[in-house]
C-alpha cells in the first residue's frame, strides 16, 4: 500500500523533487488511503480540523451550510490539492464542509502527526505550504475572473480548467473528464446565473467547441493549457 501512496505524491503533486526519499516515505507511512462515493461528507460543519487531506482522484466542493441547512458553495478542489492545513498553517479559517461531487480517493493525515513531521522535515514544510498556495492562487485567479472577465468568458474559462486538471487525453489533442457539476454549481462557481450557463453550454455545443453533457465534457486542449 506504501508503494501506491508513493506513486500518488510523486505523480499528483511532484512530492519526490520536493523532500526527497526519507521524508516522502516517512509521510506514506502515516498516510491512510480512503474511496468516497459521491455525495459523501469528508469533512462537515462543526468538526474540529484534526485532519489534513490530500486529493488523490475525483473533485471535493468546500462551502458552508447556513441555520436553515442552505449550503453555499465556495470553491471545488481536484486532484494535486489539499484542504484541512489552517491548523498546521497556523491559522484558524470558517468552519467549511468537503462534500464530494464525484468518487473520490483521499488520503489523509491527523494534523498532530502532520505537525510533528513539518517540525522535524523543514523541506515537507515547504513542499505542503507550497501545495496549499496552489489554492490560494486558484481563488485568487478566481477573484481576478470576476473583475475582468465577462461571464461567458469565465464559464468558459471554468469548463476548460476543469478538463485540464482532470481530463484524460485521446487521439488529436482532445480531452476527456467526468462532469460532476450541475449548471447551478457552475453558476455559483462562475458568479453567474443558471440560465447564463445553459445558453453559453448550448451555444458553444453547436459550434463544436466542445462537447458536453451531464456525464463528460470532451474538448481539444493545446499543450499549454493542460494542468
Amino acid at each position: 500500500m506504501n508503494i501506491v501512496k508513493y506513486w500518488y505524491l510523486e505523480e499528483s503533486f511532484n512530492m519526490m523533487t520536493r523532500i526527497g526519499m526519507g521524508e516522502m516515505m516517512k509521510l506514506c507511512h502515516l498516510l491512510v488511503m480512503k474511496t468516497y462515493m459521491k455525495g459523501a461528507y469528508i469533512h462537515d460543519m462543526g468538526q474540529p480540523e484534526e485532519t489534513v487531506y490530500f486529493i488523490k482522484k475525483g473533485q471535493v466542493k468546500i462551502g458552508h451550510r447556513d441555520e436553515e441547512g442552505n449550503e453555499t458553495l465556495r470553491y471545488v478542489l481536484g486532484r494535486g490539492h489539499i484542504f484541512g492545513e489552517s491548523r498546521i498553517m497556523g491559522e484558524s479559517g470558517p468552519s467549511y464542509f468537503a462534500k464530494t461531487l464525484s468518487e473520490t480517493q483521499i488520503c489523509f493525515i491527523e494534523a498532530d502527526m502532520m505537525e510533528q513531521l513539518l517540525g522535524k522535515y523543514p523541506r515537507l514544510n515547504n513542499a505542503i505550504t507550497k501545495i496549499s498556495w496552489k489554492k490560494v492562487s486558484k481563488m485568487e485567479r478566481r477573484l481576478e475572473d470576476l473583475l475582468y472577465k465577462d461571464a461567458k468568458t469565465r464559464i468558459l474559462d471554468f469548463i476548460k480548467d476543469h478538463v485540464s486538471e482532470n481530463g484524460q487525453k485521446e487521439e488529436g489533442g482532445l480531452f476527456h473528464a467526468k462532469n460532476p457539476y450541475s449548471h447551478t454549481d457552475i453558476a455559483k462557481l462562475t458568479s453567474t446565473s443558471r440560465q447564463t450557463v445553459n445558453n453559453v453550454i448550448s451555444a458553444h455545443r453547436e459550434t463544436g467547441v466542445f462537447e458536453y453533457d451531464r456525464h463528460y465534457i470532451k474538448m481539444k486542449l493545446d499543450d499549454g493549457e493542460v494542468g
